[in-house]
């Protein structure tokens, strides 16, 4: 029995790795989004002059993984909650000013989100490396101290 249960326990931290894992993972793939959102609002302003009811609109056609359009439009709960408050920042902002305006923020926010991005990625691989090794050692532990 004491090796079924260290097998198991074995198998909960592979999984809790791989959770984590992919959640690093995640964290740098909504933060992309956003700034391939935050420019698709940028050219639909540039060049089609949209107001903010058909850029929503726009947004909901290109299906973005990790942006909500259910209540408002939200960043997933993948991204760090300085990523959300900025992106819902930039939310609120859209639609309050003319077309110079709108551009000047969607400027601003797409060089936020490149640093919130570049800073992710740079960091993704020592994560994963770390939360990877952490995982096997756990594992390794488990199978020798329960078998």
């Amino acid at each position: 029995m004491n090796i079924i249960s260290s097998l198991c326990l074995a198998i909960c931290f592979i999984l809790l790795g791989v959770n984590r894992i992919l959640n690093i993972k995640r964290n740098t793939l909504s933060l992309y989004e956003a700034v391939r959102f935050i420019n698709m609002v940028k050219n639909n302003i540039r060049f089609s002059s949209m107001d903010y009811e058909n850029l929503i609109k726009s947004g909901k056609m290109e299906k973005f993984s990790f942006i909500d359009f259910s209540n408002g439009i939200s960043l997933s709960d993948y991204a760090s909650e300085k990523a959300r408050s900025e992106f819902l920042s930039f939310v609120n902002k859209i639609g309050t000013t003319d077309e110079a305006g709108q551009l000047s923020i969607c400027d601003e926010y797409i060089e936020r989100f490149k640093v919130f991005y570049n800073e992710s990625a740079s960091n993704e691989k020592g994560k994963v490396n770390i939360v990877g090794a952490l995982s096997v050692l756990s594992v390794v532990c488990v199978l020798i101290l329960g078998g």
